[in-house]
């Protein structure tokens, strides 16, 4: 079942909440595309358009983890994928932000000896380069897991495009 942009959009509202089944390569990647268009079109109208994209991010959370949910489905992995995924980013983002954290509290408080002090204590690779290298590959794996291509009929379901 090949869906065109507009069919896309319908079906990720119209299954809003619904994490079971299965969806397919062109499905999800119209859906990032239109949330990618509205957000930047949103982010064109200044801090409006900030509180709006807010607004919108908010309203779309559900149906975009239900959408991812299903996706991973169609590759026959579980949705507590997409789960392992957040919390190895939030992880890697926590560790991230600690390297930071004393630069962070310096300039606040407008300190820059302590600022430049913290730069020569702070081991770099370890507290910030590492983590960001981290997030990056995690990132790749959910792309490349995103772009397989559907398998047979599985546990979730009978495969979309009926093969």
């Amino acid at each position: 079942m090949n869906v065109d942009f507009v069919t896309a959009i319908k079906m990720f509202f119209a299954n809003y909440a619904n994490f079971k089944g299965r969806s397919t390569r062109a499905e999800y990647w119209w859906v990032v595309l239109f949330l990618f268009i509205v957000c930047m079109v949103l982010t064109w109208l200044g801090s409006f358009g900030a509180i709006l994209s807010t607004i919108f991010g908010l309203a779309t959370l559900i149906p975009s983890l239900a959408i991812a949910t299903r996706r991973l489905h169609d590759i026959n992995l579980s949705g507590w994928v997409l789960v392992g995924f957040y919390v190895v980013q939030f992880a890697l983002a926590v560790w991230m932000g600690a390297g930071f954290g004393g630069q962070f509290m310096s300039i606040l408080t407008g300190d820059a000896s302590v600022v430049a002090e913290h730069m020569d204590d702070m081991d770099v690779a370890g507290r910030v380069a590492l983590p960001a290298i981290l997030m990056f590959v995690v990132g790749i794996v959910y792309l490349v897991l995103m772009c397989k291509k559907s398998g047979p009929d599985n546990q979730y379901g009978p495969n979309p495009y009926g093969e």
